[in-house]
C-alpha cells in the first residue's frame, strides 16, 4: 500500500522508486502484483507516467486508510511501552487557540510533565482534512455538518458566536441601524469559502436575497484577519471572544442582528480511532473547562 500510495502521488514509477530507494522494476512488479492479486487494473501506463483508473482512485482512499490505522497502531504500541508519557497532535481551530485549550494544556502538563505536545491551527474545514489523514489525534472546532460526518465522531462541548466586526471608529459602529447594502460597500476580509464561518455568513446574505460580500481578503490566519480589520476600513466576521480577548483590542462588534450566529464546536476525532493516554489527558482537560465555561 506504502508502494502504490507513493506511485499514485507522483505519477510516475520512476519518481516513486527513486523516493522510496528501491529498484524500478521491483517497484512495477509490485504495482503488477497488487493488481493480479485485487483483479483490476490500478494505472493506465504512458511513455511520461501513468495514471490511476477509477479502480486506482477508489483504492486511494482504502490505502490511506489503512496508512492512518498503522499509524494508530504503532501510537497505540508505543503508548504501552511508555506508560502514561507519548505525544498528543491536535487540530485547533482559533477560537480555542486563545480558549479553553491553553487551560487545557496547562492542566495537562502540570499532572503528566512528560507529555508532548503539537498544535496544528487552521479553520474546520482544513483541520478535518488533517484529521482524516492521521495527521492529528483530535480537532477542536466548530463541529462539521452532519451530512458530512459519517466517519467523524462529535463531542460537543462549547457554543461560539459569530458576528461582524470592525475597527473602533469605524463609520458604520455609529450608526445605529445598518443594511446589508452598506456593510457591502466596503473590503471585507475572510477566511476561505469552504469554511463553516464564511458559508454561515453567505448564507444570511442569500436568505436575504442579496449577494454575499466578495473579500478583498483571503486569509487561514485570524492573527492576521484582526490585524488588517484593526488598521483599516475592512469589515470580517469572526468569534464575538476574538473582540473580547487582548489581541481583540480595538475592534468591536456591529449591530447586526440578523448576521450574528451560534454554533456548536467540540472535540472532533476518526470514528473508533484509539485515544492515547496522552490524548485522554488533554481532552478530559477540555470537558472539565468546557464545563465551567460553555462559551468559547
Amino acid at each position: 500500500m506504502t508502494y502504490f500510495l507513493r506511485v499514485a502521488e507522483r505519477k510516475s514509477i520512476t519518481l516513486a522508486a527513486a523516493e522510496l530507494n528501491v529498484a524500478q522494476p521491483t517497484l512495477t512488479k509490485s504495482m503488477k502484483l497488487l493488481e493480479e492479486e485485487l483483479g483490476s487494473p490500478l494505472f493506465n501506463r504512458f511513455p511520461r507516467g501513468v495514471e490511476l483508473t477509477e479502480a486506482g482512485k477508489h483504492l486511494v482512499r482504502h490505502a490511506q486508510g489503512i496508512k492512518v490505522q498503522m499509524a494508530e497502531a504503532r501510537s497505540e504500541l508505543n503508548a504501552l511501552q511508555k506508560g502514561d508519557s507519548g505525544t498528543v497532535t491536535i487540530g485547533a481551530g482559533p477560537a480555542w487557540l486563545r480558549r479553553h485549550l491553553p487551560e487545557a494544556i496547562a492542566r495537562a502538563i502540570s499532572t503528566r510533565p512528560e507529555l508532548k505536545i503539537f498544535i496544528s491551527e487552521g479553520f474546520d474545514e482544513a483541520l478535518f482534512r488533517k484529521l482524516r489523514r492521521g495527521e492529528v489525534d483530535f480537532v477542536v472546532s466548530e463541529t462539521p455538518w452532519s451530512q458530512n460526518a459519517s466517519d467523524l465522531d462529535v463531542e460537543v462541548l462549547t457554543s461560539i458566536d459569530l458576528c461582524v466586526v470592525a475597527r473602533k471608529g469605524h463609520p458604520l459602529s455609529f450608526k445605529g441601524s445598518i443594511s446589508l447594502q452598506e456593510l457591502l460597500a466596503y473590503p471585507w476580509v475572510l477566511p476561505n469559502r469552504i469554511t463553516r464561518a464564511r458559508q454561515r455568513l453567505d448564507a444570511q446574505f442569500v436568505s436575504r436575497n442579496v449577494s454575499p460580500p466578495e473579500p478583498t481578503v483571503e486569509t487561514e490566519s485570524l492573527a492576521f484577519m484582526i490585524s488588517l480589520v484593526r488598521c483599516s476600513d475592512a469589515l470580517s466576521y469572526t468569534t464575538s471572544t476574538a473582540v473580547t480577548n487582548p489581541e481583540g483590542e480595538g475592534l468591536v462588534v456591529l449591530p447586526m442582528t440578523g448576521l450574528t450566529s451560534e454554533r456548536a464546536a467540540g472535540i472532533i476525532r476518526r470514528k473508533d480511532s484509539w485515544v492515547s493516554p496522552a490524548a485522554s489527558v488533554v481532552i478530559q482537560a477540555l470537558r472539565t473547562i468546557s464545563v465551567e465555561d460553555p462559551h468559547n
